[in-house]
């Protein structure tokens, strides 16, 4: 959002730089689809290096390592260094491997969702050799999503796989409504994918993953989807931060004890106002963000960012069905997956470079 309006900062005399890994940006809620080309992958991403030069700005491929925040300077992992008078940081949030011993090398994060187009490329290879075995490990919505989306991967060229669910605790989705978790597991369980509750991964290898309680599964693919944590550049960088490394701010989303050093989406956290990491705050966010980064270069006043507390989540089933949750109401349906879709398409419309 930021960088489309980018100009707006130019106007006042500031120059722009974006630091990014990569000059596309991928887009997370439509991720699953990407696996299973519902949807292509320029589809679902931004080419956020075109957007910010088309505004003036200036794209740096690189990645920040540290902040010298009272120097009010980055050092990035070139080597280069980068000062600033205002930073944002969105640099989102990866799969914890380290939990899972073993499992670095042997299964795909779900997290950069560029990895989806590794694991695509690595279903379809082994699907010409036979019936693979494809394992995810986490049942939140990225577990329920990608198994949905791998078995119409499969069915799509016409193969054969097992595809099994498995999950730490007895329940999918655990932080919706039940009935959510019920049509999540009727709908992978009536095409022939496994779901196992109460597997709690220890360790990984060679193929083989083994779970606390002694359970062992072969696989031919793992994916982690076992939930997601900030980078550790902040507290790496002596920031105030939540117990998970993620920036610590306060309602103007600005941190807590540098004005200069705001932050949205996953890596943040709000002080006194856990919020659960899903896409809905990181886009509502953004033109908050926008709005205090412009008003700290004009001196204008700052506005709170105000998280509500109810909002719209849609699944995509990959059979082209979605389940719907906004609390009390839950369904599940070909009409939910078309509403997703058409939320999806026009976000992405918003921000593509013409």
């Amino acid at each position: 959002y930021s960088l489309t309006h980018a100009h707006r900062f130019g106007a006042e005399g500031a120059e722009v730089i974006l630091i990014g890994p990569d000059r596309f940006h991928y887009y997370s809620g439509m991720g699953p689809g990407m696996l299973s080309r519902i949807y292509e992958p320029e589809q679902v991403r931004f080419d956020i290096q075109a957007i910010v030069e088309s505004r003036g700005g200036i794209f740096v491929k690189d990645k920040a390592a540290s902040i010298d925040a009272d120097n009010r300077t980055l050092i990035l992992e070139g080597g280069e260094k980068i000062g600033y008078d205002l930073v944002s940081f969105n640099i989102g949030s990866h799969v914890p491997l380290h939990l899972i011993p073993g499992a670095e090398g042997e299964a795909f994060p779900v997290k950069p969702i560029e990895n989806l187009e590794q694991i695509r490329n690595t279903i379809l290879e082994k699907l010409t050799r036979g019936t693979p075995t494809i394992l995810l490990i986490g049942g939140g919505p990225a577990g329920v999503e990608l198994a949905g989306n791998a078995w119409r991967l499969v069915r799509d060229h016409h193969g054969q796989a097992d595809i099994i669910l498995a999950n730490s605790t007895d329940r999918l989705l655990p932080n919706v409504a039940d009935k959510a978790s019920r049509l999540a597991i009727q709908s992978l369980t009536e095409r022939g994918i496994k779901v196992l509750p109460n597997f709690l991964a220890a360790t990984m290898s060679q193929g083989l993953v083994r779970s606390q309680s002694g359970e062992e599964i072969s696989y031919d693919v793992a994916i982690l989807t076992i939930g997601i944590v900030p980078p550790h550049t902040f507290i790496d960088s002596g920031l105030k931060t939540s117990k998970d490394g993620a920036l610590l701010v306060n309602d103007y989303l600005q941190s807590v004890d540098y004005p200069e050093i705001f932050g949205g989406g996953d890596c943040i956290a709000i002080q006194g106002k856990p919020l659960g990491r899903v896409g809905v705050y990181a886009v509502r966010e953004a033109p908050i963000l926008f709005q205090n980064l412009l008003a700290s270069l004009t001196g204008k006043p700052l506005k709170p960012f105000r998280p509500q507390k109810r909002y719209l989540l849609i699944f995509n089933l990959g059979d082209g069905t979605g389940i719907f949750v906004r609390e009390p109401f839950v369904f599940k349906g070909k009409l939910a997956f078309t509403l997703k879709n058409h939320i999806d398409m026009s976000f992405m419309s918003k921000f593509q470079v013409s």
